[in-house]
């Protein structure tokens, strides 16, 4: 069964982060499932060094690491079918739901409503061998349209498919840089938080290799 595991900001050294959003959910995934999810993305392509950004250029020195691309609204859908209501606080993004700082101000006016709809059929593979990182940064907030109706991402699902890795954490620093919270790569695990304003890192991978996928939430206004 899976285990949903908050995390409370003001009760750790990122107390700056109180209101931000962020859970931890373990045996979301069997092993057996992390290895489907792996020959998923063997089968798409060949690895290729992570790119960054719009315009996908390769920068080593900030993100070192390797990326498989796959576009795949069945297995999408199917994470979002399980994913879902273990996250119920979600479903409605907006200035009166329970973590307004999700969604953020956009722009100027008033700030919309915004209901959960699916997870990005844009599936991230990545791979971290030894020595491999990725710097300081926030998430971007991707759009898709479905139809004519826009669809903006809020919040990021990162899911851990290896074991027996060494390093490799993904890590929550303070504004300052002086603090942070570190969550292992740990197999089956789901680390779901918002995009807007929280500072991370993928810590070097010291020993094995590690395997995650990332995808996101999206959200059509109401």
């Amino acid at each position: 069964m899976p285990t949903v595991q908050p995390i409370d900001f003001a009760a750790t050294a990122l107390a700056q982060y109180s209101g931000f959003y962020a859970t931890v959910i373990d045996h979301f995934l069997t092993p057996a499932e992390c290895q489907h999810l792996r020959d998923l993305a063997a089968a798409t392509g060949k690895w290729k060094p992570a790119a960054l950004g719009p315009t996908r250029s390769i920068h080593t020195s900030f993100r070192n690491s390797d990326q498989v691309l796959r576009i795949d609204a069945e297995t999408a859908d199917m994470i979002y079918e399980r994913l879902r209501p273990l996250v119920p606080e979600l479903h409605t993004l907006g200035p009166d739901s329970e973590w307004p700082a999700i969604a953020g101000k956009l722009g100027n006016g008033p700030r919309p409503c915004w209901r959960m709809v699916r997870i990005n059929p844009r599936l991230s593979f990545l791979r971290y061998g030894p020595r491999h990182y990725f710097k300081h940064h926030c998430d971007g907030l991707n759009e898709l349209l479905d139809g004519s109706k826009l669809q903006k991402s809020f919040v990021t699902l990162h899911m851990y498919l290896s074991q027996g890795v060494s390093g490799g954490s993904t890590r929550f620093w303070s504004p300052d840089k002086k603090h942070f919270l570190d969550v292992d790569p740990k197999v089956g695990r789901v680390w779901v938080f918002q995009q807007q304003m929280l500072v991370h890192s993928g810590e070097e991978v010291t020993e094995g290799i590690k395997y995650t996928m990332r995808s996101d939430f999206m959200y059509e206004q109401v």
